[in-house]
């Protein structure tokens, strides 16, 4: 049997794969490379690989090898006995033919059908229970069985041309095989997927399932088993609880959560839910008679970063996560509300809001002084402030506050104490107040000195929810588009992701716009010095070691001297630099990535630069391929 599937170039590797299956039977991955290499193809398949992609003709069998389908179903054949209702309406249940729906190619005498889809088809045909059927439904022409009386058997079978099904007579009763990997498969205590079983046996013994016998259910009956949508286990057995609690270990490893929080996490999203689609009537019978403390899970930080994470990613509301945190608080057990202020509190930030995310995250460590996310996030905006001593006390309560990116760069501005002073003598700088009250505790670092620390709090910002898929694009751009995840991961940081989203991306603009006023009024002035700075491209005419360069700018041939730069001892007299030049105070600092480039790398940032300035997106992305790849230079102008 050979079903001949259109493979795209770059299903060169099951091209290659279903060869081997189909003349040796089911391979564990091992077993394909290995045969694989013997033949000389690895190389060229890229191997090893930790999966086969998905194929229509490929199966995954439960002990981990793999099968062709045509190999391991051709000519088999399944049963279903016929049901007076079913004749009447021409439309029978999928379930003991599953294993083989595969094979169904649409040029068959019946259709199959979603039943969530054409529920209209059905009823036309007498069916409103659309529970007794598991999702599909196979659609005859009427009276198709009309000479077919309750009882007959029908039989599916896999052909040269599909799936044909076709009355039939039983000549064999029950498949052995089954029944064995049934009771292997029984013994973990866990009930038995019946594809699966029916794929082994059929693997086990190659005449299994060759003759029509009677139908799985009955099979399964007589082996003392009972079967419920797809699942086989002992009779008794609690199907409806199992699902339940696999359900909830699907969704606690889907979201990384523990169990045990998952009916906390699902009422929390079940409530932003409620309220994002409006319908919000009745919460507190709904969501908090008997369930409140359930609330409490997400007092657990890790918890509550996960379900915001997840929230995010679902593209809610975020005034709908902001209503549904303030009411857990005012419903839920006293433990959460640290959490619920913080949520709100990051919710509020999304929408723009910062002085009412300040306000929330100074209630939540108000409630909880060691609630982490609230200590970190309200020590960001403390920053902002220009306060680093209180910033840096703040991270000192969190537990990972000492390796927050913020730590190393607070430590850098703390002040400078005058032991010379009490703390209620008059202050040195003359402003008449003690000392306590006007600089002790507050750093008095020139503007010049602060720039840098400006900067990093603009690049701050990018660690928000809304720049993660910029930040995801350019990291793509900048490891070459890699399929090895560490290159991506090994580039997230790259300061020069950081420099192109405040750029090219318009995140310096957002960071005045959102948070300008929170700085010190000599910050916000030299931050609207930087606005209109743009990217270019500067040669190295001078360079005096420790001091400075001179920098002539090749768009527009102005000259500029930088003074201390970090890259003054690294760069050639004649070497070309692709920056920012940020002006502070009398002098020009480039504070974000600099990076070295070729002629051709120059000409092509430069037309990139002037002619595709109305397309950020597309200039970003450009931009980094351009900073990676010397070799697109040549092409950079095809438009």
């Amino acid at each position: 049997m050979d079903f001949d599937y259109d493979l795209a170039a770059d299903d060169a590797l099951i091209a290659a794969v279903l060869p081997l299956l189909r003349e040796h039977g089911p391979l564990t991955l091992d077993e394909i490379g290995e045969r694989l290499a013997s033949g000389g193809d690895a190389d060229d398949l890229n191997l090893p690989i930790e999966e086969l992609p998905l194929h229509p003709m490929l199966a995954y069998l439960s002990d981990d090898r793999y099968a062709a389908f045509d190999a391991l179903l051709g000519g088999r054949v399944l049963t279903h006995r016929l049901t007076e209702s079913e004749i009447a309406s021409a439309v029978l249940p999928v379930d003991e033919f599953s294993p083989l729906l595969v094979f169904v190619t649409g040029d068959e005498a019946y259709d199959l059908v979603e039943v969530d889809d054409e529920p209209d088809r059905l009823a036309d045909r007498g069916i409103v229970d659309l529970e007794s059927f598991s999702g599909e439904a196979l659609v005859f022409r009427r009276g198709a069985f009309a000479e077919r009386s309750p009882g007959d058997l029908v039989a599916a079978t896999v052909t040269d041309t599909g799936l044909v099904i076709a009355p039939a007579v039983a000549t064999t009763d029950s498949a052995p095989e089954l029944a064995s990997v049934l009771e292997a498969a029984l013994a973990s205590g866990d009930p038995a997927q019946l594809e699966a079983s029916v794929f082994a046996a059929m693997v086990e013994a190659p005449t299994a399932f060759t003759e029509p016998g009677l139908p799985l259910s009955e099979q399964i009956e007589k082996s003392g088993l009972e079967m419920s949508g797809g699942l086989v286990a002992p009779s008794g057995f609690d199907f409806a609880g199992y699902l339940a609690r696999s359900a909830f270990d699907s969704y606690a490893e889907q979201v990384g959560v523990p169990v045990e929080a998952v009916p906390g996490v699902v009422l929390f999203a079940s409530l932003v839910d409620a309220i994002d689609t409006g319908d919000d009537s009745d919460l507190e019978s709904r969501f908090s008679e008997g369930k409140a403390g359930l609330f409490a899970v997400l007092s657990d930080p890790d918890i509550a970063e996960t379900v915001l994470d997840e929230l995010f990613d679902q593209a809610i509301a975020p005034e709908s996560i902001e209503r549904a945190a303030l009411w857990s608080k005012d419903h839920g057990p006293r433990k959460v509300g640290a959490a619920a202020y913080w949520l709100a509190g990051k919710a509020a930030e999304a929408a723009t809001r910062v002085d009412d995310a300040a306000r929330y995250f100074e209630r939540s460590t108000d409630l909880d002084s060691e609630f982490d996310p609230a200590l970190e996030d309200l020590a960001r905006y403390v920053s902002d402030g220009g306060d680093a001593v209180r910033a840096l006390s703040l991270l000192g309560r969190s537990l990972d506050g000492p390796d927050h990116p913020l730590h190393s760069v607070l430590e850098a501005f703390q002040p400078a104490e005058r032991p010379d002073l009490g703390r209620n003598d008059r202050c040195w700088c003359g402003s008449g107040r003690k000392y306590k009250s006007c600089h002790l505790g507050r750093a008095e670092h020139s503007l010049e000195d602060r720039a840098p620390w400006l900067y990093f709090k603009a690049c701050m910002q990018l660690t928000e929810f809304l720049w993660v898929e910029t930040r995801f694009d350019l990291a793509d751009a900048r490891c070459g588009y890699s399929d090895n995840e560490d290159d991506l991961v090994a580039v997230l940081s790259d300061p020069l992701l950081d420099d192109v989203m405040l750029g090219e991306g318009g995140g310096l603009a957002q960071f005045a716009e959102v948070r300008g006023h929170l700085l010190p009024e000599d910050e916000r002035e030299l931050l609207t010095q930087w606005l209109p700075v743009e990217r270019s491209v500067y040669e190295v005419e001078e360079v005096e070691v420790g001091e400075g360069l001179t920098l002539r700018d090749m768009r527009s041939g102005e000259q500029c001297e930088l003074t201390a730069p970090a890259v003054s001892s690294d760069v050639p007299v004649g070497g070309l630099l692709c920056a920012r030049v940020f002006p502070v105070g009398d002098t020009w600092r480039i504070l974000g990535a600099a990076t070295p480039v070729t002629r051709e790398q120059c000409d092509a940032i430069i037309w990139l630069l002037s002619e595709r300035q109305d397309d950020a997106e597309f200039t970003a992305v450009r931009l980094v391929e351009l900073l990676t790849d010397p070799s697109l230079s040549a092409r950079a102008t095809d438009g």
